[in-house]
Order: structure tokens, then sequence, then C-alpha cells
């Protein structure tokens, strides 16, 4: 069930800057904010999935 909810916030955040792009935005500011927001992005999930590998490693332990 988690994977459903994953893949399904990954379609909303590729179609969000599909929508994003093929608007009438500027194209730097597109730009902008896609960098922004995969930073941002970056910054929470990476460190978070880390987390997850090291706790379930230490679950794993004897």
């Amino acid at each position: 069930m988690q994977r459903l909810w994953l893949i399904i916030l990954i379609i909303f955040i590729i179609g969000g800057h599909i929508a994003m792009w093929t608007s009438d935005m500027p194209r730097d500011l597109a730009l902008r904010l896609t960098l922004i927001n995969a930073a941002g992005w970056a910054v929470i999930l990476i460190p978070a999935w880390l987390v997850s590998k090291w706790a379930a490693a230490h679950q794993r332990k004897p």
C-alpha cells in the first residue's frame, strides 16, 4: 500500500511540472521553480530514505 501512495505522489509531482512547463509561464520562471522544487524534495526525501535504510539495517542485527 505504501508503494501505491509513493507512485501516486510521483505522478502528481510529474503532472504538476508538465502542467507548469506547458502553461504560458515564462521559461526562466518555470526552470527556477522546477529547480527549487527538486532541491526541496531532495532535501526532504533523501535523508528520510537513508534513515529508513539505517533503521531497517539495525532491526535486522541480532
